[in-house]
């Protein structure tokens, strides 16, 4: 069987066989017979191109090096998709062909392909644009440009492991521009990368010029990429002169750090990588605000932390100032789970002036949702005494058997059932009998009946 071969009338796209796409500056393809075959005269065969191309006997074109079915110029692949190589064509039959959603030979899986196969290739396609960033290097103020451009900015990253030099050269074109850079969405990252490979007195020079004005390192702090930037600086910080500074920057806008949803991390960040004495201004600035870290969302993690890291005295602080809070927090949707932290720690005293603090609200308590969580807590850690002050408190209300269908107070009887031994136990138990009607009709009561009859 024969084939065709279409003449490329001007500097057509090439799309494909079959698919009517005219190229705009040209009416139609012109055809042209192999030997032994007969052409339909007034026959639209739809195809453009820059080239003679030979069709199979079932009318497929040779495969070229093309993007999406576009060939590109050079016989390179080039990257922005079909919308940026073409514009949408019309056939003759007014069937508009967008470039994507029209094409029936183009399919989910074969741009995938198209697209792995691309970024596998990605060094060498781009070497052009390699060369040119090592020429714009070397010439004064671009490096600053190329930090904020994705692909100038993976660059510069790998000069970094070609040595130290390049450190030196990059580190001198930024400088300048440092505060700047850690808030933008790509040279953060070089930011980061530089804090790595950079050597003590570079180091020291970023600090100098972060904290010149303790308002830019909290302005970068709060920011989403400054952040990430921030932390690795605390992260690499080794000199008890660069910590001092760091310190002396952050101390003023604590609050302000510890309620927001990025600066937060910076502080905990501070926790984790610095010593007691260079964390003593966050212990005392945290016991003098514990309540109102304690009942917001981002503080009260914060108070955790501090909580967990600060040792002696400062520790012992922190937990007496949420003990003298306790009620209150209890019934905070934030401020319980510093309750209930506490409480995990399992410190006699601290538990102790918990169980003052709660005496006589159990109940109460037990009948709120973010509160009776705190008492089930209470009965899992406390004492078998204060363990029976809860329990008689309970038993002793007046309409028992509404406590025992409350939706929150009904677990907090299950817990007490499941974690109290001997007559403690039996006193619970005698005090649920009388209601066994109740448990089995109401669906709060079920899981206290099924702890009933397991015993």
């Amino acid at each position: 069987m024969g084939g065709f071969v279409y003449n490329r009338t001007g500097n057509g796209t090439g799309i494909g066989w079959g698919q009517g796409l005219v190229h705009p500056g040209h009416g139609h393809a012109e055809p042209f017979m192999l030997p032994g075959q007969a052409a339909a005269a007034d026959h639209n065969w739809g195809y453009v191109g820059t080239g003679p191309v030979a069709l199979d006997h079932r009318g497929r074109s040779p495969k070229l090096q093309c993007e999406y079915g576009v060939p590109v110029a050079g016989n390179r692949y080039t990257k922005g998709g079909f919308n940026q190589q073409m514009e949408g064509f019309r056939r003759e039959d007014s069937q508009n062909f967008d470039g994507k959603k029209n094409v029936p030979f183009l399919n989910r899986t074969k741009e995938r392909r198209f697209q792995h196969h691309v970024n596998n290739r990605a060094p060498e396609l781009e070497s052009p644009r390699m060369l040119r960033y090592e020429n714009m290097v070397g010439v004064k103020g671009y490096i600053y440009f190329m930090a904020k451009d994705q692909n100038g900015c993976r660059f510069l990253q790998q000069k970094f492991e070609e040595g130290k030099h390049h450190v030196d050269v990059i580190f001198e074109g930024i400088i300048d521009h440092i505060a700047e850079l850690m808030t933008n969405s790509f040279a953060n990252y070089l930011i980061q990368k530089l804090l790595d490979v950079c050597d003590e007195d570079q180091r020291l020079r970023i600090i100098v010029v972060l904290t010149e004005d303790p308002v830019k390192l909290l302005r970068i702090s709060l920011n989403t990429h400054g952040t990430r930037a921030i932390q690795k600086l605390i992260e690499t910080v080794k000199t008890k002169k660069q910590i001092v500074r760091i310190i002396s920057a952050l101390q003023p806008g604590f609050m302000h750090l510890v309620n927001d949803l990025n600066g937060n991390h910076v502080i905990q960040k501070c926790l984790s990588n610095f010593g007691a004495e260079e964390n003593k201004f966050i212990y005392e600035a945290a016991a003098t605000h514990c309540f109102e870290m304690a009942i917001h969302r981002h503080g009260c993690c914060v108070l955790q932390k501090c909580i967990t890291s600060a040792r002696g005295e400062y520790q012992a602080k922190l937990i007496v100032e949420v003990c003298a809070h306790a009620f209150q927090l209890a019934q905070d949707p934030f401020g319980n789970y510093v309750v209930q932290y506490v409480l995990d720690q399992k410190i006699p005293s601290a538990n102790a002036h918990l169980a003052s603090q709660f005496e006589g609200s159990y109940v109460y308590l037990s009948k709120q949702k973010v509160s009776s969580n705190v008492v089930e807590k209470c009965l899992k850690v406390f004492s078998d005494e204060d363990k029976a002050a809860i329990v008689f408190d309970l038993i002793s209300v007046t309409h028992f058997e509404q406590l025992l269908q409350d939706p929150f107070a009904n677990y907090v009887i299950h817990t007490a059932l499941v974690n109290t031994r001997g007559h403690l136990h039996n006193a619970l138990v005698e005090a649920i009998r009388p209601h066994e009607e109740a448990l089995r009709t109401s669906p709060c009561c079920k899981r206290i009946s099924r702890a009933i009859s397991r015993r």
